[in-house]
């Protein structure tokens, strides 16, 4: 016996048809992706602004959590509530861009395009600040999982 919405059912009969599935097509995907992007170059922005302008060490993990959180909505928003691990992947994917994005470009615009700048833009941060985007990370994935 299964239970169901409507009551308890056997197997066979609670099965879905194959039409009423939800499934992760290139709409879906096109849609969290961008969302996943747009969101996590707004919201690093925004969160290294602040890290710059306040220095707020002590609420980075808090913050992390949030950025996370924020990222995991936006990508399960655009991808109409779909949850499973291709969107899940999709938002700590945003998360991750919202971390190393803006250091990135910011020693790009600063220094121009090399090799030592894309790898010190890259590997500059912290070992807090990588901790920070972890938990940012799983905060998305468990949001969408």
């Amino acid at each position: 016996m299964v239970y169901s919405a409507v009551g308890i059912k056997c197997r066979e009969c609670a099965k879905l048809p194959r039409s009423a599935r939800l499934a992760f097509g290139p709409d879906r995907a096109v849609r969290t992706v961008a969302a996943a992007l747009l969101g996590g170059t707004i919201v690093g922005f925004v969160y290294y602004l602040l890290l710059f302008a306040v220095g707020f060490f002590f609420l980075a993990f808090f913050i992390g959590a949030g950025i996370g959180y924020v990222i995991g909505e936006l990508v399960l928003r655009a991808g109409k509530y779909y949850r499973g691990w291709e969107s899940a992947a999709i938002a700590v994917g945003g998360t991750v861009w919202a971390f190393l994005f803006p250091p990135f470009l910011t020693a790009v615009l600063r220094f121009g395009l090399s090799f030592d700048v894309v790898v010190f833009g890259l590997s500059g941060q912290s070992v807090i600040h990588w901790l920070v985007m972890a938990i940012a990370g799983y905060v998305a994935w468990q949001r969408n999982r």
